[in-house]
């Protein structure tokens, strides 16, 4: 039996996040959408620091679910299990950023490592004040953790609220960044899962 709902599997992204800026009036969508999916605070201080984090989709109510005052400032979205774009995430900091500066928060995998860094790049090259820490609190792999280092798995999200919180409080980008990098560093979290994932419109992986 499916248990997923949906309308059509090529737009689940896009109308889930669709719904959610409906449903919500202190979100907006940036321009671009859908090819930049990028969900952020209707309202921004450029006083303080722009706090923004993504990933793939697919593991809801993250990234976009966790937008708003005290939390991330915008969220980047990809495809379901598909890191987001470089141009998407640059879009983000271009839109969120202001005097205070902007702390990026990817997972620690192999795109959003890569797309985050370059926009971060490209965005200092513009004259952004940008920084950027890489979450990875995944406790089952043992030292050495592979080639790749731990995965950022849910304990993303304390790390979310540290930073947001700071930033909201007024703290400076130097001061937001050393604080998620000890929430980071301090977290630990493990995975479980009954059965494997099933890709939207696929069937049941065995």
């Amino acid at each position: 039996m499916n248990k997923q709902f949906y309308n059509k599997t090529e737009d689940i992204v896009v109308q889930s996040l669709e719904g959610l800026v409906a449903s919500n009036t202190n979100l907006v969508r940036l321009d671009g959408f859908p090819d930049i999916k990028v969900i952020r605070c209707k309202i921004l201080d450029g006083s303080k620091v722009a706090v923004i984090s993504g990933g793939g989709s697919g593991h809801e109510p993250s990234f976009g679910g966790m937008v708003g005052a005290g939390m991330l400032s915008a969220a980047v979205c990809g495809e379901v299990f598909a890191s987001p774009s470089m141009d998407a995430v640059l879009a983000a900091i271009r839109s969120c950023t202001g005097p205070a500066g902007c702390l990026l928060l990817p997972m620690n995998y192999t795109g959003d490592r890569l797309n985050f860094g370059l926009a971060a790049e490209q965005a200092k090259l513009e004259g952004l004040k940008v920084e950027m820490v890489v979450i990875g609190e995944d406790c089952s792999l043992p030292p050495p953790r592979g080639i790749a280092g731990r995965r950022g798995l849910c304990g993303t999200l304390l790390v979310h609220k540290v930073a947001g919180a700071l930033a909201e409080s007024g703290a400076s980008l130097a001061e937001v960044r050393a604080q998620a990098e000890a929430a980071a560093s301090q977290a630990g979290t493990v995975g479980v899962a009954l059965a494997g994932c099933t890709l939207p419109g696929q069937p049941p992986s065995t």
